[in-house]
């Protein structure tokens, strides 16, 4: 058998798999089905991260203030899980967490996790 023809054919079905590659990874918007995509600022968000200001506040018995949402993404699962970065005032002073929401199907949010940044 000659090579150049198989060689040939092997370069042609690359290049036809790595189009295919890059066509399919621009077809999905936001990452992966089921993975993490931006969140718009809206009223859902908003009353997720006001959610998590108010648990956290009551788990450190401390008062704290949802000063803005630095990033917010969301993803779909049963309910939907919210991930943030958040500026929060705590004694006067401006601090960072990423912090973990979930909404389930009856729309009750429970705090998954807060870290201190």
């Amino acid at each position: 058998m000659n090579k150049a023809p198989c060689l040939g054919l092997t370069v042609f079905l690359g290049a036809c798999l790595w189009i295919f590659m890059i066509v399919a990874n621009n077809a999905v918007p936001g990452g992966l089905p089921g993975g993490y995509a931006p969140a718009e600022l809206g009223t859902e968000v908003k009353a997720a991260a006001n959610f998590a200001v108010g648990e956290q506040a009551r788990r450190e018995a401390v008062p704290l203030k949802l000063l803005g949402i630095s990033s917010a993404e969301k993803q779909i699962v049963a309910g939907t899980n919210y991930r943030f970065v958040l500026t929060v005032e705590q004694f006067g002073s401006r601090r960072q967490a990423k912090v973990l929401v979930f909404r389930d199907l009856h729309s009750r949010y429970s705090l998954k996790s807060w870290e201190w940044i």
